[in-house]
């Protein structure tokens, strides 16, 4: 059984990263270790982001570790580097590492993915709203018509 590492970029919008955990967790994956990643300007939404996936987790009868990363708002460098090693560290442990780039800001989700394609297997989520009257609403109080969730994902060595 493949070991789940879901890494979520956490940007303006806690319930963009709160609903493509729902419905990633709706399709069956139950994640072993869940990270959250924010910039230390979105560090007051942690508590409530994490409980949220918690409480999802629990839904659905499995109790992930979850934990939080902060990457200072505006260093580039230092997201760079806290990035590879955490997703190197998930590797070297066995993880498949999931990554769900829905809330992450252009510069995390463009470092993140970086830095994520040099490991031989994973998945990169975006859950897609498709109407915009729909904002700041739970997973299941939004038309399923009108939320998609993209995953591309590989398996392959990219040595």
């Amino acid at each position: 059984m493949v070991k789940i590492a879901y890494v979520a970029l956490l940007g303006r919008s806690e319930w963009a990263l709160v609903n493509t955990y729902y419905a990633v967790v709706r399709g069956g994956k139950k994640p072993e270790k869940v990270i959250v990643v924010a910039g230390d300007r979105y560090i007051k939404k942690l508590s409530k982001v994490v409980d949220a996936l918690k409480e999802i987790s629990r839904a659905y009868s499995f109790n992930p570790d979850v934990s939080r990363l902060v990457i200072k708002y505006d260093d580039l460098q230092d997201a760079e580097d806290r990035l590879r090693k955490l997703f190197e560290s998930l590797d070297s442990n066995g993880y498949r590492i999931e990554l769900d780039i829905t809330s992450g800001r252009k510069a995390m989700v463009a470092l993140a993915i970086l830095k994520m394609a040099r490991h031989k297997n994973g998945e990169i989520h975006y859950l897609a709203l498709l109407d915009r009257d729909f904002p700041n609403r739970p997973y299941m109080m939004i038309p399923t018509h009108m939320q998609r969730l993209n995953i591309l994902g590989w398996d392959r060595d990219v040595s």
